[in-house]
């Protein structure tokens, strides 16, 4: 089951939900796959991340991305029992994700908001990993890297997307790094700690 959405060693890319290989793994129609999906996200143990659409078209990937409301959970069911396989072992970069897509969520809905929270992936290889939309359309590209060392080259992403989509509202990124305290790696985008990210997305 978490080789449909969580990707293998090695993966720079991890897929959109697929139901056909939901289906095929777990030996259930689409149907009945969808409708247990459907429970799980009214339970609140998995989130549906969409993909940003707003003017784009064909141009991007239509699957939503599925993440865990309760990082303990995925690690129970995967057999991780320490901190050292946790951070080391092959799912640690995508643990690290889920888990801050994990917080950001659950931080809009402590506050009462509703969560306008988006990736991006577009056919030509482009992908965001985090787009949260603030009011009148402004957007904040958000990479998460589980990651010590920041270097201006890891924004790339976020460059490529500013200068994608200029006419767009795109307020300065950010870079969630396993950094003790946030610097700036350019006039656009900054490798921030995870608690100052969380701060931010408060004000």
């Amino acid at each position: 089951m978490f080789s449909a959405f969580y990707p293998a060693p090695g993966s720079a890319v991890r897929p959109g939900v697929d139901l056909s290989t939901f289906s095929r793994d777990l030996g259930g129609s689409v149907p009945t796959v969808k409708s247990w999906l459907s429970v799980l996200e009214a339970g609140r143990i998995i989130y549906l991340l969409p993909p940003y659409h707003s003017n784009l078209g064909k141009r991007i990937s239509k699957a939503p991305k599925l993440y865990f409301l309760d990082i303990g959970l995925v690690c129970y069911l995967t057999g991780i029992k320490d901190d050292d396989h946790l951070s080391k072992g092959p799912l640690s970069a995508a643990l690290f994700e889920n888990f801050c897509v994990q917080e950001t969520v659950k931080m809009f809905f402590h506050h009462g908001r509703r969560p306008n929270l988006y990736f991006l992936r577009t056919q030509n290889q482009l992908e965001v990993d985090l787009l949260i939309e603030e009011s009148f359309q402004a957007l904040i590209p958000v990479e998460l890297k589980m990651m010590k060392t920041p270097h201006p080259s890891m924004g790339a992403a976020i460059g490529r997307f500013r200068k994608l989509f200029a006419g767009w509202n795109i307020k300065p990124g950010m870079i969630v790094f396993l950094v003790d305290q946030s610097v700036p790696l350019s006039d656009v985008f900054s490798a921030t700690t995870f608690p100052d990210y969380l701060s931010t997305l408060e004000t």
